[in-house]
């Protein structure tokens, strides 16, 4: 996971909030492990293709964080492109302030979502992420849809392997 260690920071440890309810709260407990969304027992295969996308948006970076960690993921390797884009995003706009805010924010395990500000910001910081948001919101935006796409079109693979484990994370074998 090296060659994705941004992505895996910016959209992992940036939103490390969305593992917690999965026992996780910090990157480095997530080495090695899956995560599996909880389904509440719905099935992929029922959705509509809009709803599904939506879906796979709401719980980005847990498919995100699978992706990246279990080289068994179905069609990996058609799933890594846009992380793939989105992490020559991240390296080539280290010094933009919302990649670092976001970046920086993900290395401590603290969540922020430049999209969506928490409400304790101070001023000035929420002032230069409101007007400088416009790269992260580019390369963010275009990751969601080829991502969210790219899942749809394999849902029924990724069905079999939410199906692989009946526990909503377990350790990845090597």
């Amino acid at each position: 996971m090296p060659e994705f260690q941004l992505t895996h920071v910016a959209l992992v440890g940036a939103r490390i909030s969305a593992f917690n309810a999965y026992g996780f709260h910090a990157r480095n407990e997530l080495a090695m492990r899956r995560v599996t969304p909880n389904m509440a027992g719905l099935s992929l295969l029922d959705l509509p293709e809009r709803p599904l996308a939506e879906l796979f948006r709401a719980q980005l970076p847990l498919w995100v964080h699978n992706i990246l960690a279990d080289v068994d993921f179905p069609q990996r390797e058609t799933l890594l492109m846009p992380l793939r884009r989105f992490e020559g995003e991240m390296r080539d706009n280290r010094a933009d302030e919302v990649v670092s805010a976001v970046l920086s924010a993900g290395f401590r395990d603290q969540t922020l979502n430049p999209m969506d500000l928490p409400d304790d910001l101070p001023a000035q910081q929420r002032c230069v992420m409101v007007m400088r948001v416009g790269r992260w919101q580019e390369a963010y935006s275009r990751l969601e849809h080829d991502l969210s796409s790219l899942l749809t079109a394999c849902a029924p693979e990724i069905e079999n392997w939410l199906d692989s484990t009946q526990e909503p994370s377990h350790a990845i074998a090597n």
